[in-house]
């Protein structure tokens, strides 16, 4: 028969009721053995615990923030473009080209002998290879402008054009030894035909450029004679 220990509630095994008394071989409890007890209870099985649902990990929350929305403004000038020559004369088709670092000659276009800022005009006065316009970086970081009428013949400098380059209207042209600063919004006439230069300090486009160049008031022209 089995009996269960009155202090811890072990289930004893009791091989004879002849025995008064059994110890409780778990808390040593003197348990007395009484004829015709009850049998201990079964204790009841419990049911192992289940194990625990695998937990999917919820995705994160979509986020509240919105991506930066592009600002709406004015087109930027290409890396590369750092001023702008405008077209601006009574006979001519307004015309805006790019200026950029080093050395560019202007001239009138033409298939045979091409430039690197080729106008689009009749004017004859103008050469295929007329002037040369350099920009150079300054030590302030911005940049600078300086035009010439020269090229070197033999390592003798001679003038480029044969009808002359005048800056702002002044009536004597470029001579082989001048080197003229340029600012923003000065003209330089090339033959009869007239271009405005525009820069970053003003402008930050083409576009800028060539609306503000033409309104303008078209500036004098030099005779050549």
């Amino acid at each position: 028969m089995e009996i269960a220990c009155r202090k811890c509630g072990a289930v004893l095994s009791v091989a004879s009721t002849a025995i008064p008394i059994v110890k409780c071989t778990n808390c040593g409890y003197p348990n007395p053995v009484i004829a015709g007890a009850q049998p201990a209870p079964a204790r009841p099985q419990m049911p192992a615990p289940a194990a625990p649902a695998q937990q999917m990990a919820a995705p994160p929350p979509p986020s509240m923030s919105q991506p930066p929305r592009p600002v709406v403004g004015r087109p930027q000038a290409s890396a590369s473009e750092l001023g702008w020559l405008v077209v601006h004369d009574e006979n001519a088709d307004q015309q805006t080209h790019p200026l950029r670092i080093g050395k560019q000659v202007i001239g009138r276009k033409s298939v045979s002998r091409p430039c690197d800022i080729m106008i689009e005009t009749d004017d004859p006065y103008m050469g295929r290879n007329h002037c040369i316009l350099e920009v150079k970086p300054s030590r302030t970081g911005s940049y600078e402008f300086f035009l010439s009428d020269v090229k070197m013949t033999n390592g003798i400098p001679e003038q480029m054009s044969t009808n002359g380059t005048f800056v702002n209207s002044q009536p004597a042209p470029l001579r082989p030894k001048d080197m003229v600063y340029l600012k923003d919004g000065d003209t330089i006439q090339m033959g009869k035909t007239k271009v405005v230069i525009k820069t970053l300090i003003t402008v930050a486009s083409a576009q800028d450029a060539s609306r503000i160049v033409q309104d303008m008031d078209y500036a004098p022209t030099v005779i050549i004679k």
